[in-house]
């Protein structure tokens, strides 16, 4: 089963100024299993057992959800779109995080998208999430790559995608090589307008992304 995504707003609470989230979620479409071998989350990602250090706390105002486990969680990359979690889940998955870029140059994060998919799916699939944006934040759409995927393998995927669609810039797709992982990360405007988004393997079948538009 693809991943719920779980999203949560910033709300302040008037008598104590503390800042809080609120939790939803959407359900998702069925998946075949994974025949692959099953690693941990922290095999699969070994940055998931370092010690956390100051960059890896999550933005002012935030707080950590109840699916994952706090002490886990490090920060995988920042990219142009936001900043972009990840941190082992209470039954061992492996959870990404997302909080989205502000729209304004000063303006502040406000809201949050988690998912935690089992180990199963995030080695045939990987890990996607999309945060629909609060009222002055990016609308964002990330993918964690499985293991084995290239940056310039999803470089060269998104140039041929790109250049069927001549209005989508360079700059408008970012593809991250950071902590041992892939990140695939644009506006939901773009991925809306690219479609289908296929990563193409020369020594395996092409990898079709989770649709999340």
């Amino acid at each position: 089963m693809m991943p719920k995504a779980h999203l949560g707003k910033i709300a302040a609470l008037t008598l104590t100024g503390l800042l809080s989230l609120n939790a939803c979620s959407a359900s998702a479409p069925q998946t075949e299993e994974s025949s692959l071998p099953v690693p941990s989350a922290e095999e699969f990602l070994p940055l998931l057992a370092q010690t956390q250090s100051d960059g890896d706390k999550l933005p002012e105002g935030f707080e950590d959800t109840d699916s994952y486990d706090a002490q886990t969680r490090h920060l995988l990359a920042t990219s142009d779109f936001g900043k972009h979690y990840v941190a082992v889940g209470n039954e061992g998955q492996l959870c990404m995080v997302t909080i989205p870029k502000p729209e304004q140059k000063d303006g502040d994060f406000e809201i949050a998208g988690t998912t935690c998919p089992t180990m199963d799916y995030v080695v045939e699939n990987g890990v996607p999430l999309k945060v629909d944006g609060g009222e002055n934040s990016l609308e964002v759409v990330t993918y964690l790559l499985p293991a084995g995927i290239s940056s310039v393998t999803v470089e060269n995927s998104m140039t041929g995608l790109r250049a069927e669609h001549p209005d989508i810039k360079a700059e408008d797709i970012q593809v991250i090589s950071e902590n041992d992982a892939v990140l695939l990360v644009m506006e939901e405007a773009t991925a809306k307008e690219l479609g289908t988004i296929t990563i193409n393997r020369s020594e395996a079948d092409p990898l079709v992304l989770a649709s999340l538009t």
